[in-house]
């Protein structure tokens, strides 16, 4: 029941009891007064309201940011990130993360799952460090791994990503980078290469450019889920909808 409506019944009712009222008559204190004693009688009317609002607000989010991934697809889908999954797949997942993020850790394992399980997706992952200095550190260090031992890729990122607590600085990188098989002499050569830095301001730009503020965010498809997935059951959930061409709710 809308607000319009309920004003409508507690009219209707004074009308039954007064009949000399007529709402022609009434002030504006007197309706404001009405309506408030309707509403505190009648509480689950805020709450429908509520519910009908941010129904509203996602729907036009999600038609939004359908929108915004259309503008922006070229840096999302062809930008160098390192990839996993099946190249030819029908359905492509983004994850902008930052190796210091504790929701981006708690979400991995359940990607993990999702892609073992699932292999019509494509997935993406798009360094995004905003935490500390040891984040961006982390990701210039694995952007060079991509470039010059893509090989070795896949096991420095899970070294990364699994690594409890924050990471302390680049010592704490390297060690890691050693721990899964790098030269980190070929990381030093090229740490500094020109296309890190691009790569790393064209992740940042399209981040603003999509109202991505947070790690982690992934872009399912048309649809963008900003914040980590419950668990796997609601991710492979989110992935049904937009596979249904459903607008996420």
């Amino acid at each position: 029941m809308t607000i319009k409506n309920a004003l409508f019944c507690a009219l209707a009712g004074v009308t039954l009891l007064a009949a000399p009222v007529h709402a022609s008559e009434l002030t504006k204190s007197d309706v404001e007064q009405i309506v408030r004693d309707y509403l505190v009688k009648n509480p689950e009317i805020l709450v429908e309201m509520s519910n009908a609002l941010r129904a509203k607000q996602e729907s036009q989010q999600a038609e939004s940011d359908k929108a915004l991934i259309k503008a922006h697809s070229k840096q999302l889908y062809a930008n160098n990130d390192p990839e996993m999954g099946n190249p030819k797949a029908s359905l492509t997942v983004v994850e902008f993360f930052d190796y210091n993020c504790g929701y981006c850790k708690r979400a991995h394992p359940l990607v993990k799952q999702l892609m073992a399980e699932d292999k019509d997706i494509r997935y993406i992952y798009k360094q995004f460090p905003i935490l500390s200095e040891s984040s961006y550190l982390a990701a210039r260090a694995a952007l060079a791994v991509q470039l010059g031992q893509p090989d070795k890729y896949p096991a420095f990122h899970e070294k990364l990503y699994t690594h409890q607590g924050p990471l302390a600085d680049d010592a704490q990188v390297k060690q890691l980078a050693l721990a899964a098989g790098v030269d980190w002499s070929k990381v030093e050569a090229k740490i500094k290469d020109g296309s890190i830095d691009q790569n790393l301001g064209t992740n940042r730009a399209l981040a603003e450019a999509l109202g991505i503020s947070g790690t982690p965010a992934f872009i399912i498809g048309d649809q963008i889920l900003r914040g980590a997935p419950r668990d796997l059951a609601s991710l492979k959930g989110f992935i049904k909808d937009v596979r249904a061409g459903k607008s996420i709710q």
